[in-house]
């Protein structure tokens, strides 16, 4: 598995590099995959201090992985500081972990709702084909917190590496609902996006960490996030300001 990701990883990294200004010296950054169309917004802006940056997406807890086994990179931005603290702990980090940007959960279910979804608690229903994230990935910590916070019991028939996986898995109606990030179910027009209220107590922090000694231009990564440029571009995304 960890081959298979070192390979993913290298096959993200040409395309990303393939697709920018043509430099070879672009930060290179790890985010979470909840953050693609943010960090996209951002790079297609020349204005940005994202365009010619190198971008790979995955689980935060892959990313987190992929760097302790020693692969390049400036800035990661991660769904979860349980990550971001194990690399700290680990020896990485040249800056204070940041938080950049929050997010809640939700399900999302098939346009028109025909199961008529409408709390946490049908999510246990028999009738309901249920898609949540893995065990490890931060989504799925999430929802797990959430669900047993709120003492129900659900049958997942599949468990996803990220919240795109699970959206995808409602969009191709492999699955009635799936639990995600409210930012994901958004940015789709073929679902249907549920509330919920027990997701307000789940407290969901993007935590962004400079990983390289020297890159000025990981500390105008940063900056930028943190200023009114990135955070104009997380709130027409969805995602909640810190």
């Amino acid at each position: 598995m960890r081959l298979i990701a070192r390979l993913v990883l290298a096959v993200s990294l040409l395309a990303a590099c393939g697709s920018g200004d043509g430099s070879d010296d672009g930060a290179v950054v790890f985010a979470a995959s909840s953050l693609v169309d943010v960090l996209s917004d951002l790079s297609a802006d020349d204005e940005s201090a994202f365009s010619g940056a190198v971008l790979s997406f995955a689980s935060s807890a892959s990313l987190a992985a992929q760097v302790i086994d020693g692969a390049p990179v400036d800035l990661i931005i991660s769904a979860d500081r349980a990550q971001i603290d194990e690399l700290v702990a680990a020896g990485f980090g040249t800056s204070e972990p940041q938080v950049v940007a929050e997010n809640s959960l939700v399900i999302a279910v098939e346009v028109g709702n025909p199961l008529g979804i409408t709390s946490l608690d049908d999510l246990s229903r028999s009738d309901v084909l249920l898609a949540v994230a893995a065990p490890g990935v931060p989504l799925g910590e999430y929802s797990e917190s959430m669900l047993v916070a709120a003492n129900i019991d659900v049958s997942p028939v599949t468990f996803e590496a990220d919240a795109r996986a699970v959206l995808a898995k409602v969009i191709l109606g492999e699955v009635d609902a799936g639990v995600v990030y409210a930012t994901d179910a958004e940015s789709s027009d073929d679902v249907e996006v549920i509330e919920i209220v027990e997701g307000d107590e789940v407290s969901v922090e993007y935590v962004a960490l400079q990983l390289s000694d020297g890159s000025d231009r990981a500390v105008e990564l940063l900056e930028e996030l943190l200023g009114d440029r990135g955070q104009q571009a997380l709130s027409r995304r969805g995602f909640g300001l810190p």
